[in-house]
């Protein structure tokens, strides 16, 4: 169980095809983000929290539209897994490379 409250956020953009063998999480499935909500509960307990935001949908969002700028000007690839708004994972990946990165962060954090 962790004792700081961890936000994990991944921002993604369901208009961008980015693999056309379909590779990957898709993680706008509401399956793939229950999934990993609950893997995160197993492992770490309750005070870790996991929001997906599509950017498709919220263009008129401050908050995104700084992702978007930030995303466009370092260059990041999507999706992009943030840790209480630090990017720590751009480009695809999956549960268990976020809870590797969750753990870390708790480890860096205590």
């Amino acid at each position: 169980m962790t004792k700081h409250p961890i936000q994990i956020t991944i921002l993604n953009d369901s208009r961008q095809v980015v693999c056309e063998a379909e590779c990957g999480i898709d993680w706008s499935s509401p399956e793939a983000t229950d999934l990993a909500s609950q893997r995160i509960k197993d492992r770490f307990g309750e005070g870790i929290q996991l929001a997906y935001l599509d950017l498709a949908e919220v263009e008129d969002n401050h908050d995104i539209l700084q992702w978007n700028d930030i995303i466009k000007n370092k260059n990041l690839s999507l999706p992009l897994l943030l840790l209480n708004g630090q990017p720590r994972i751009s480009g695809p990946f999956d549960i268990r490379q976020l809870l590797d990165t969750v753990e870390a962060e708790i480890e860096i954090m205590d």
